[in-house]
C-alpha cells in the first residue's frame, strides 16, 4: 500500500444543527454543498483536507485536536470571547507559531493556529 494524502478527518457531533451553526456561523467555515445541511453528515470547505462532521451521539466529543489556521490568533479569542465563547487555554507563543485552544458544542477541541512565517496548511 502506498499512502498518497489525507482525504478527510471525521469530527462526531451530537446535535448536526448546532454543529452547523457553530461552525459556518462562529468559526465562519463555509458548508460544502450550500445551505441545505444533511441531518447525518455535512463536509466542511477546510481544502486541502476535508472537515467532517458526522452525526453520532455516542462518540460525540472524543476527537483528535482539528487545528484551525486563522490569520490572527489573538483577535480570534477575542472576536470569540466577545460572542461569548469560552477559551480553554489562552494565546501562546512557540518559536514558530502562535496558538490557542477552544472547544466546539460537543467539547472537541480546536486549536487556533498562527504560523509565524505566514504559512497555512
Amino acid at each position: 500500500m502506498k499512502f498518497r494524502a489525507i482525504d478527510f478527518v471525521v469530527v462526531f457531533v451530537a446535535d448536526m444543527d448546532r454543529a452547523i451553526t457553530f461552525y459556518r456561523d462562529t468559526l465562519g467555515i463555509a458548508i460544502a454543498g450550500g445551505e441545505d445541511p444533511h441531518p447525518v453528515w455535512n463536509e466542511l470547505e477546510t481544502e486541502p483536507v476535508t472537515v467532517a462532521l458526522f452525526a453520532n451521539t455516542d462518540s460525540a466529543g472524543s476527537n483528535a485536536s482539528i487545528g484551525i489556521a486563522v490569520d490572527d490568533v489573538q483577535a480570534a479569542v477575542d472576536e470569540l470571547r466577545a460572542s461569548g465563547h469560552a477559551v480553554a487555554m489562552d494565546t501562546i507563543e512557540t518559536p514558530v507559531c502562535f496558538m490557542a485552544t477552544m472547544h466546539d458544542p460537543d467539547g472537541n477541541t480546536l486549536i487556533l493556529h498562527q504560523r509565524k512565517d505566514g504559512t497555512a496548511g
